[in-house]
Formats: structure tokens, sequence, C-alpha cells
């Protein structure tokens, strides 16, 4: 079966098991998906923003809905980048554990078949809507109650994260300049004991 990973990496003959601490599973595993099209969301400016948050729904039919969390989120992650999503074949597995239905994991090394590189992976995502296979849903245009559950993310991130005594974490500076009006409501919350 064929699988696809993206990366910021250029040249990999190989993918190389690794764990991280944000992800679900903790064991070192090569993460694959068998969507092409996610694989371009995977690629990611960790210098930017260290955290990979790609905001995706990915429907019964298979398509891609990128649901933004702040204004130009799209652009903001994806625009200028470059990168490569990987090909690979093999009889891997599909990993409930991860949370995408799409995703397989390998804990061996897994061999490259080949590499297409995108020049700029926000054209490279867009170019999908125009297919009809991807939706894009603009933070503009959200239902008020959609705002509401990106308000409680923000609230148990900068909890979860203890930003308000945690100037380190990539969060600290990240919230406040994309969430002005959240950060403030909970240092409010946070002061008063509530956060």
């Amino acid at each position: 079966m064929t699988f696809y990973h993206g990366s910021s990496v250029g040249g990999l003959k190989e993918l190389i098991p690794f764990a991280k601490s944000g992800s679900n599973l903790k064991e070192p595993l090569v993460y694959m998906t068998s969507s092409r099209q996610l694989a371009a969301h995977y690629i990611w400016n960790t210098g930017k923003y260290p955290i990979k948050s790609p905001m995706l729904d990915i429907r019964p039919d298979g398509t891609l809905v990128f649901q933004e969390m702040f204004s130009g989120a799209l652009e903001y992650f994806y625009k200028g980048l470059c990168g490569w999503i990987y090909k690979c074949e093999g009889d891997y597995q599909y990993n409930d554990k991860t949370g995408v239905c799409t995703t397989a994991t390998s804990a061996d090394p897994v061999p490259v078949v080949s590499a297409e590189f995108v020049e700029d992976v926000y054209e490279h995502i867009i170019s999908y809507a125009e297919q009809g296979k991807f939706v894009y849903e603009r933070f503009e245009s959200l239902r008020s109650y959609r705002h509401d559950i990106i308000r409680g993310i923000i609230y148990r991130s900068i909890k979860n994260d203890n930003l308000f005594n945690n100037h380190t974490h990539p969060n600290y500076t990240f919230i406040p300049d994309k969430y002005p009006q959240y950060w403030e409501e909970a240092k409010v919350l946070y002061e008063n004991g509530l956060l």
C-alpha cells in the first residue's frame, strides 16, 4: 500500500522513528498517511512555531476541512513554506491510537520510494479546494458557538501549560499574539483563582 509523509526536511532516503512530547503516542514511531493531501499539512515550519497543530477534520468521504482557529491561520502556518512529500510503499498498519483515521505507523525505519518538492505549501493546500477536496472554514465565518469552543481550547492550553508562569513555552508569546482577547480574559480568571 502507498503512504505519504510530509516534512520540511529534504533529501531523506528513509524515515526514522521518533518520539515527540506532544504526540498521542510516546514510543518512537514513523507516522505516515494514506492521504497525500493530508501529508502536505504536516510540512511544518518548526522555527516559526514548534507545535504542530494542523486544525483538521477529515470527513467520512476523505475531504479535509481546515478549521481556522484564528484569522489567517492557514496562510500564517503555510504561506511561503516549502517542503517535501515522501512516498513510501509497504504493508504498514493503520494505528487508531494516533487520532487520525488515515495514519499508519512503523516502529522500524521506512524506506522512501520517491519525494515530491512542494514549493509553496499554502498554494498546494489551496489547490485541493479548487478540486473540491478541501474545505477552508475561515475564523470570521464560524458560528459563535465555534468561537466559544476555541476560547475553551485556548483557556485549557493556558492552564495545562501553566503559561502565566512558564515564559519559555512557545505558547507564552503565540497565544497573546493570536488570541489577545482570550489571553486577557484568562488572565483575569487566573488572578481570581478561577483558571
